[in-house]
């Protein structure tokens, strides 16, 4: 046994160029968390430019982006350990950056979508892929260090899109927004074929399940589409009842695969695990109020109380630096009270944040009041959900399945965020500022929606086992 496996976690060193690896893969984690909260920011600016397309439509600009990065994780993955990891996060990468480029010029709404489903492609080639490059390249008494790191940076990411977004639309517009992902996204593909280097590939790796994937995104799309267009396409007609038949067909499809596939896109063994299965379907259920929360809030702020886009962003940044300040604490909490204690109170406080909204917003404006300690109170719940739903999630996995846990976990978040949106956007329907008593009503069903859902998903948390 070598000296660094004998010295104890604070003494290992860590080579330098270690930290030039996760400095690196950074960059992916970054641009991912930075966009999806300028997008949101974005999205009235975007209504403003394409008049004639409905919310609904425009709605796919964060459901397609979503729904592919989901489908496509777990298979970017595998593909990764097969052809190698800096292959595959350099490809992501420069798949992101000239998808944002597209964005930023889309002609169309249809264009758009597209190019926002190419970045979902994009950062669901990165993630995985990144974390494998840091976990090859720290040595093992550090790497949950480097992992947590590397995790914060989409945290920090997330906490600066609300105000740099809102800032650059305030004094240019939207498109521009979309172009600062271009001058990072070179830096980092610059700083990546110097400073990184290829991992071994794994030629026995399991091959990824393509079509498993493929219908994932299939289900997840049918779903959203069902639920943004039954208002105008009514709930119980052909096209609706159809896409809702072709996402169980597709969900029955890919079980049917998990139980008979050699390799499906989620190994069984997983669910046999019960602290999984649990941790899994929470967090699909938190995530459906979690990720359209920012969406929610920039409409109300824009639409009832006429911010713009800039105080908007600013409005709402007191929600991910609550979130991310709360993360760094919550992980030492779980590990003395358990993952029970500490989850069900932060969906509490995400849930009692929601109704916070509900009772105190109004058509005036009421920032110190009304939104700040909402945005406080949920942004403490989301550091306390779902950072330790994840880690719940893959506390009793075997090592081998270690890295597809943590991706399914990804996936139910990416698709409970796709999902979200489509029900806010079709409870919010088209009322706007110009009808200021029946758009007020549409925020205060979405509000209670969010409590709703986020609360469920602490009581699905009271199914886990209350260990450590």
């Amino acid at each position: 046994m070598s000296t660094a496996d004998k010295a104890p976690p604070g003494k290992v060193k860590v080579e330098r160029r270690a930290w030039l690896v996760l400095i690196a893969t950074a960059f992916g984690n970054f641009l991912v968390g930075l966009d999806t909260s300028i997008a949101n920011v974005a999205f009235p600016d975007m209504q403003a430019d394409f008049p004639s397309a409905s919310r609904a439509d425009l709605s796919w600009v964060l459901t397609f982006y979503a729904v592919t990065y989901a489908g496509l994780l777990i298979v970017a993955g595998r593909v990764a350990d097969r052809v190698g990891r800096k292959r595959v996060f350099l490809l992501g990468l420069s798949l992101f950056v000239a998808a944002s480029l597209g964005v930023a010029l889309a002609p169309s709404i249809a264009i758009l979508v597209t190019l926002r489903g190419v970045q979902g492609l994009g950062a669901a080639a990165m993630i995985p892929a990144s974390l494998g490059l840091v976990i090859a390249a720290w040595p093992v008494e550090r790497r949950t260090t480097a992992v947590a790191v590397w995790g914060s940076v989409l945290a920090i990411s997330s906490s600066v899109g609300p105000t740099l977004g809102g800032l650059i639309i305030e004094f240019s517009s939207w498109r521009w927004a979309f172009l600062v992902n271009l001058p990072i996204g070179a830096f980092g593909l610059w700083w990546g074929r110097r400073i990184l280097t290829e991992t071994e590939r794994d030629r026995s790796a399991a091959r990824p399940d393509v079509v498993g994937a493929v219908l994932i995104t299939v289900a997840a799309s049918g779903v959203a589409l069902a639920i943004v267009q039954g208002g105008d396409w009514g709930w119980a007609s052909i096209p609706v009842i159809g896409l809702l038949g072709l996402a169980v067909v597709s969900v029955g499809i890919v079980a049917w695969r998990t139980f008979g596939h050699t390799n499906p896109i989620v190994p069984k063994a997983l669910f046999s695990i019960p602290t999984f299965r649990i941790a899994s379907i929470a967090v699909f259920v938190f995530s459906l109020g979690f990720f359209s929360t920012f969406l929610t809030l920039v409409l109300f702020l824009t639409d009832i109380w006429q911010y713009s886009a800039l105080s908007a962003g600013l409005a709402i940044t007191a929600l991910p630096v609550a979130a991310s300040i709360s993360a760094n604490v919550s992980g030492r909490v779980a590990e003395r009270i358990g993952f029970r204690a500490t989850i069900i109170p932060g969906c509490l406080l995400f849930a009692g944040g929601a109704l916070w909204l509900w009772a105190r917003l109004g058509p005036e404006p009421d920032f110190v009041t009304g939104l700040l300690p909402a945005t406080i109170m949920m942004g403490i719940g989301i550091g306390m959900a779902p950072a330790i739903l994840s880690a719940a999630g893959v506390a009793s996995v075997t090592p081998a399945h270690f890295s597809v846990a943590s991706a399914v976990g990804q996936m139910a978040r990416q698709l409970g965020s796709a999902i979200g949106v489509a029900i806010v956007v079709a409870i919010l329907g088209g009322a706007t500022s110009t009808d200021p008593a029946a758009a007020l009503a549409s925020f205060d069903r979405a509000f209670l929606y969010l409590a709703t859902v986020t609360a469920l998903a602490g009581l699905i948390t009271t199914q886990l086992r209350p260990a450590r």
